[in-house]
């Protein structure tokens, strides 16, 4: 038989292990629930220019929804970075893994003789994390862009800008 002292520290102790239990299943939760398994800043491109390397953060970045960016949607976008390639170069392009896990387009523009031309490239999830890109003197690499799709089909506004990020370099040659 326990006695009433016995029974006293028995409540105590299973007091104080329900307490922990509790704070730890509630730390738990606030790191589980403020998690979303997602990094605004882990979206870049590199781009590796003879022995250089250069990393492009985000002009634009937005959470899959579209509903939280950086910057705000109704503020300027960052400007754009200049990264030049020189002329008979090749440069290589890398996305982060953040923008390589989703559907991503990249977007070229060259000048050439005949003017300038711009060039689609779709890449689809976990395909695609390196592109190399030529520049020649009668195809000269002005910029790139990377648009990274989002889940969102239409805009509340009803336009159908369904990007949730763009990262994008001037990649003129020096002058």
């Amino acid at each position: 038989m326990v006695n009433p002292g016995e029974k006293k520290a028995i409540a105590i102790i299973a007091a104080v292990a329900v307490a922990f239990v509790v704070v730890v299943a509630a730390g738990v939760g606030i790191l589980v629930a403020g998690n979303t398994g997602e990094h605004k800043d882990d979206a870049y491109i590199q781009l590796a220019v003879g022995g250089d390397l250069h990393t492009v953060q985000p002009a634009r970045w937005c959470d899959v929804f579209v509903r939280e960016c950086t910057p705000p949607r109704d503020q300027p976008q960052r400007t754009t970075p200049r990264v030049p390639i020189p002329l008979n170069s090749t440069a290589l392009l890398s996305v982060s893994e953040t923008v390589a896990k989703a559907p991503w387009n990249l977007t070229t523009l060259y000048w050439t003789p005949q003017g300038l031309v711009e060039e689609e490239s779709p890449q689809a999830s976990n395909t695609t994390y390196t592109v190399a890109l030529r520049s020649r003197p009668d195809r000269v690499l002005l910029g790139v862009t990377i648009t990274a799709a989002s889940a969102v089909a239409t805009n509340p506004d009803g336009s159908t800008d369904i990007a949730r990020g763009l990262i994008a370099a001037d990649t003129a040659p020096p002058k």
